[in-house]
């Protein structure tokens, strides 16, 4: 199959260099991100609710006819 052995080394392994930096900066940012947008999305929670509302239909679910 391999007619030149010579060019395989298997006595050396190679070693990692690890997660380059890049990588890095883009995982904190995801990170940072998501928790900017959870903020976000409990800080603008009650924005545009009234509790209880006043122009939502109210039916009596007691009152329901059965069959």
């Amino acid at each position: 199959m391999i007619e030149k052995q010579d060019y395989i080394d298997f006595n050396y392994v190679p070693q990692s260099r690890g997660i380059g930096r890049s990588t890095l900066t883009i995982l904190a940012i995801g990170i940072v991100m998501i928790f900017v947008i959870g903020g976000l999305a409990a800080t603008m929670s009650g924005y545009g609710h009234m509790w209880p509302s006043t122009t939502t239909m109210r039916m009596n679910l007691g009152n329901m006819p059965t069959q």
